[in-house]
């Protein structure tokens, strides 16, 4: 008995073990999805659409619970702490995994020790937008515009996933921009409709605003046109490759969940993620389906935040 019970422990530690009853009946309870989206974002909608179909999947209340601001670390450090059970997962965007380890000294969590990644869900491109007062109707036009007025462009962000397209661009295009924080991103669009900024890169939300002659969609940054825009040019098309930060939303349950319930919550997820109300949840926020395989978002992850950690050095952005 005491060899088997050995063995199973041994097998347990490697995610090989055979399911166990307890595994088997997950979830025995209600799930909470923790979230840094502010309740009524679009991001927030998809999260709510995924816990609805999450619901019906495996017959328990999905709750939804929002903790914004501060870079995601509210949320991201609550999922930290929670038990490891399987029972609370985080649903964030890439901000608190890439940027913030690279943005601050102290985080009150650790990025890969105290996380189980399971699997990315969506994935959308960042768009630059420009006042249309600015004379530049191209990405082009606008990067020699700040060419011959070095720091004079303004240009908004809220966060490291509005931020750093901005900083990559300066750096593949030789120029330089004035940045001015905001809070968030229903302070920074009314100023660039306004003019009292000039440029933003944000999601395919402020779309409908170049569509009413209101903005204008100057370029994607990314490797490819978006379906949800096919009209709008990458910035490589421009001249400018290597512009490419799509932001992505991922689903994280603390460190030390079970194997089995990461398996079981990456097949739920991904199963969710096919769903109608799903899908019309991100098309409606700008984002697309993007389904990793489980032992591929470490990986993943950690490209990710090479990635972000080599633009904020060369932007010269000091931790807080």
């Amino acid at each position: 008995m005491h060899r088997r019970a050995l063995l199973l422990a041994l097998a347990a530690s490697f995610g090989t073990a055979p399911a166990t009853p307890w595994a088997q009946a997950f979830p025995s309870r209600a799930i909470t999805l923790v979230t840094p989206f502010a309740a009524g974002s679009s991001p927030d909608a998809l999260v709510r659409a995924l816990a609805q179909e999450l619901a019906k999947d495996v017959g328990r209340s999905v709750i939804v619970d929002n903790k914004p601001g501060a870079s995601a670390i509210l949320a991201a450090q609550a999922v930290a702490k929670a038990v490891p059970d399987g029972h609370t997962l985080l649903v964030s965007g890439n901000v608190a995994f890439t940027a913030n380890p690279h943005l601050f000294r102290q985080l009150p969590y650790d990025p890969v020790r105290d996380f189980a990644p399971i699997t990315t869900l969506a994935q959308g491109p960042m768009i630059l937008y420009t006042y249309p007062g600015t004379p530049a109707h191209d990405a082009a036009a606008l990067v020699a515009l700040a060419r011959r007025a070095p720091g004079q462009l303004r240009f908004g962000y809220t966060s490291a996933t509005s931020r750093l397209p901005a900083e990559l661009l300066q750096q593949v295009a030789g120029i330089r921009l004035a940045g001015i924080p905001y809070k968030a991103g229903y302070q920074a669009l009314p100023d660039l409709l306004e003019g009292r900024i000039d440029l933003l890169f944000t999601d395919l939300g402020a779309l409908s605003y170049a569509r009413q002659g209101r903005l204008r969609a100057l370029a994607v940054a990314d490797a490819r046109r978006t379906p949800l825009a096919p009209d709008v040019p990458t910035l490589a098309e421009a001249g400018f490759a290597g512009v490419e930060l799509p932001y992505w939303i991922a689903t994280h349950a603390p460190a030390r969940t079970p194997a089995p319930v990461l398996r079981r919550w990456h097949e739920l997820l991904a199963r969710a993620s096919r769903s109608d109300s799903v899908q019309r949840a991100m098309a409606v926020g700008g984002t697309v389906p993007f389904v990793l395989p489980l032992d591929a978002m470490p990986r993943f992850q950690a490209d990710e935040a090479a990635k972000s950690g080599t633009i904020i050095r060369a932007a010269g952005m000091p931790p807080e």
